[in-house]
């Protein structure tokens, strides 16, 4: 059965990343809606982690060939180029990341398909595919229609639960070779440069103070690193405080930079941009604190407050000391 929907797998270390599941989160809720097909595509150097996914899609296809063994644009453009010909599906769900983004262009020239960047819901009404875009920081929302032939979605990080991504049995899996030379490939991966965790690294923190714009100064960080300390953190930021200096870049939460999950993350003067927002969504409590009531950080928080964090601050920081018995 030739796929309506397909979905482009992303995975690092032979795991598939949460992008991964929530795209397949996304087409499987289109594809109960049309009654279409649901098909993932991996392209890997190695098939074993990935073939026994309990994936909820009606068909898996692994790409395996040795120039897989690390995300190249111009491997993947290539091979599945080709493969969208052959399977002809309507939706090609990307990722909104650096994979999704590094090939989307390509793909759209190769096969004359618009691409819908900055998704957060596709939909289908009267046969035709709705796209929701969040631009501008997530302040503007954009409605984008298809009627017909083939479109190119790139799926903003968080905005389907992965856990519609598995299922509990193993769907069919099909492994191929590549179905086209990957000879005189021009693009040549060299290494992964991983990040140096630093001074501390904010991945195994319970509780993260998250500074943006609104910080102001770097003096200020002074006092959110009281703050984080009384409550057992530490200080992190979202890349235009670390831009300014203020803190290394190893405190950097977002996209480019850590991806953390702490049981608890203050978001101070932060607005909210999907940028960071991917890399602290996931965090069991978040609570915001913003001038802006309007900010898109208040979408994704639990709790929020819409005070100046400079009046705040200083007011929470003594309570907690007065609770610990002036610690």
């Amino acid at each position: 059965m030739n796929p309506d929907i397909l979905v482009v797998a992303e995975h690092m270390k032979g795991e598939l990343s949460d992008i991964t599941l929530e795209m397949l989160a996304c087409g499987r809720e289109l594809a109960d809606a049309t009654s279409s097909g649901l098909t993932c595509v991996t392209l890997t150097n190695n098939a074993s982690p990935f073939k026994s996914l309990p994936l909820t899609v009606n068909q898996s296809i692994i790409i395996e060939n040795p120039a897989l063994e690390s995300f190249n644009p111009e491997t993947y453009s290539k091979i599945l180029s080709h493969l969208i010909k052959e399977l002809s599906p309507r939706l090609v769900l990307l990722g909104h990341t650096g994979i999704g983004m590094d090939i989307a262009g390509a793909l759209s020239i190769s096969l004359g398909a618009p691409v819908i960047g900055n998704c957060v819901n596709i939909k289908v009404e009267d046969k035709k595919l709705l796209f929701s875009s969040k631009l501008y920081g997530g302040k503007l929302t954009a409605q984008s229609e298809i009627e017909e032939g083939l479109s190119i979605g790139l799926l903003m990080p968080g905005s389907y639960p992965k856990e519609g991504g598995m299922r509990n049995d193993v769907p069919q899996v099909d492994i191929k070779s590549s179905p086209v030379s990957l000879d005189g490939i021009k693009i040549q991966f060299k290494e992964l440069l991983e990040p140096e965790v630093g001074d501390i690294d904010i991945t195994k923190n319970p509780v993260l103070i998250g500074a943006g714009r609104g910080v102001q100064n770097a003096n200020n960080i002074k006092t959110l690193e009281e703050l984080a300390t009384l409550l057992g953190g530490a200080v992190c930021a979202t890349r235009p405080v670390i831009d300014q200096g203020w803190l290394p870049r190893t405190r950097q939460v977002g996209r480019s930079g850590m991806i953390v999950k702490p049981r608890l993350y203050m978001a101070l003067g932060v607005s909210g941009a999907p940028e960071h927002v991917e890399g602290m969504k996931d965090s069991d409590l978040i609570i915001a604190v913003n001038t802006d009531p309007s900010a898109p950080i208040f979408e994704v928080a639990h709790y929020g407050a819409t005070i100046d964090m400079q009046d705040l601050i200083p007011i929470l920081t003594e309570k907690i000391k007065e609770l610990k018995g002036g610690a």
